[in-house]
């Protein structure tokens, strides 16, 4: 039966529902209000500094236009009589080009449509070709009559043409376009920027607020209790899926769209949708991707098995009842928690060629000193050397607790049977082990096709001595950090996804058919 809460029980959870939703109606609100009030102040400054930008461009179009075409034409006429003419007319426009901008911007502030603005710089710019003519000494009567029968014939044309022009450019600008040409140092470059952002998600936290409102103050306390029971868990939640959403979900679907825009730049602009980033990746002239994948992929098929065969039989020996079993545990796990840059330089310096503790093991036999990270032919032993180590501690860990799940009674009937050591490890211990096993698998392999530290740091930041180690992280970082072809990066990004994907579902599949008991 159900136990019935007493009426002060009852009283209580009813206060406590209530002063939940209220204390959400009242953060909701406050956040609702900031991001719409941050989100209006970058809009309206971003439209003031829009209004500006376009009235800029506009006057330095209209002069730009205007110039053009009054310079053209004086410059024909004067060439067409005395060609010696032709420089000063184009040094007399030039020279009154500044001034003039400075009468277009205040015209224009005045209320001055395009028309009249455009008027008065043609006039200004055909008196300073026609002044600078009327100056010289020598006789330029011809010149001087053709150069302005030309400009008075052209003047209609030379106005429409430049507002025609100033309008098809000017048109095209909005805010958009303003925002994405944002300098950072800007004042108050986030509000600007994210303006549209923060009104949105400023929206979003309105209607929630509103929500929490009718609930508090027109819903009955049954209501707000069921509420309350949603909302409490949610509060929980939503940090993690805040997180979630910003650092792993957007990232995902912003990289999936990239790798289908062309020529991506980090301003949002693009050439045009399409595959032509997987065809450059795939098949274009100087790519390395095929390169990167056959690497990665040898790397993985050596490390990934070598890996979990050496951390099987070291986690087993640290699972027996030795003593000092804690001290070598800690041991193997002391590298995971090591930073890679350092352990990588000291992994590059036991490679040396000349005072490598490497290469003098292999003396102690009769070997010589070996090039490891010059020569090329060694390249892929270095990386799957250092990859086996890197990858041990973390195994081992997992395979432990693995064989700690493992039932003592599987063990103590086998030897009562007389079965001995070797027997039991490979009949009981390693099908008992499979389900571990398996996931050390899946996750090796997967930080094994992201290899990217262990390349930067035994080969100086390059891919190999001859630039022959290229993996599939090292090209996308290349792409990215030296090509800027984010668009690129970004196709070579889900093609590794999707061989990650594949593999790790072959995996999976191989899994099913073992035998666990």
């Amino acid at each position: 039966m159900t136990q019935k809460l007493d009426f002060p029980e009852r009283k209580r959870i009813r206060h406590r529902s209530g002063k939940r939703v209220l204390f959400h109606f009242v953060l909701f609100a406050v956040i609702a209000v900031t991001l719409l009030v941050c989100g209006i102040i970058g809009r309206v400054q971003l439209n003031r500094i829009t209004d500006e930008t376009i009235a800029s461009v506009r006057v330095e179009t209209l002069i730009s236009e205007a110039t053009e075409q009054v310079r053209g034409a004086a410059s024909d006429a004067a060439d067409a009589v005395n060609t010696k003419q032709k420089r000063n007319v184009t040094n007399g426009i030039s020279g009154k080009t500044k001034s003039v901008k400075t009468g277009a911007e205040g015209m224009l502030a005045a209320g001055s449509s395009e028309a009249e603005v455009a008027a008065y710089i043609v006039d200004t710019l055909s008196e300073a070709a026609v002044s600078k003519l009327s100056a010289e000494k020598e006789d330029q009567a011809p010149v001087l009559t053709a150069v302005q029968q030309k400009l008075a014939e052209g003047r209609d044309g030379f106005i429409t043409a430049a507002v025609t022009n100033t309008d098809s450019k000017v048109s095209g600008m909005n805010a958009e376009d303003v925002r994405k040409g944002l300098s950072s140092n800007a004042p108050n470059y986030f509000f600007m920027f994210y303006s549209n952002l923060l009104l949105i998600i400023g929206g979003i936290f309105l209607i929630l607020a509103l929500g929490m409102g009718v609930l508090q103050f027109f819903c009955s306390e049954d209501v707000r209790k069921k509420a309350s029971d949603i909302i409490e868990p949610l509060d929980y939640l939503l940090p993690f899926f805040f997180g979630v959403i910003v650092f792993t979900l957007y990232p995902m679907v912003r990289v999936f769209i990239m790798a289908f825009q062309e020529r991506y730049k980090l301003t949002g602009e693009f050439a045009a949708w399409g595959l032509g980033n997987f065809t450059d990746v795939l098949f274009g002239t100087n790519t390395k991707l095929p390169q990167a994948v056959g690497n990665t992929f040898l790397y993985v098929l050596l490390t990934v098995p070598i890996a979990a065969a050496i951390s099987i039989v070291l986690a087993y020996l640290l699972n027996q009842k030795i003593k000092l079993r804690a001290l070598f545990q800690t041991a193997y796990f002391l590298p995971m928690v090591t930073s890679a840059t350092a352990v990588g330089l000291v992994w590059k310096f036991m490679f040396h060629e000349n005072y490598g503790i490497i290469n003098w093991l292999y003396s102690l036999v009769g070997g010589s000193n070996i090039a490891w990270l010059s020569n090329p032919a060694f390249s892929m032993a270095v990386m799957v050397i250092y990859g086996v180590w890197d990858s041990l501690p973390m195994t081992i860990i997992l395979l432990i607790s693995g064989l700690q799940n493992i039932d003592e009674h599987y063990y103590t009937v086998a030897k009562v049977d007389g079965a001995h050591a070797k027997r039991i490890f490979f009949r009981i211990t390693v099908p008992l082990l499979s389900p571990t096993i398996g996931l050390v698998l899946i996750i090796n392999s997967i930080s094994a096709f992201k290899v990217f530290n262990s390349v930067i740091v035994l080969f100086s930041g390059n891919p190999g001595p001859m630039y022959n180690m290229y993996t599939m992280t090292y090209y996308i970082y290349e792409q990215i950090n030296t090509s800027l072809e984010y668009g690129r990066a970004a196709a070579a990004s889900l093609i590794l996804f999707v061989i990650i994907l594949i593999f790790t579902m072959l995996q999976r599949f191989v899994q099913r058919k073992w035998n666990y008991t």
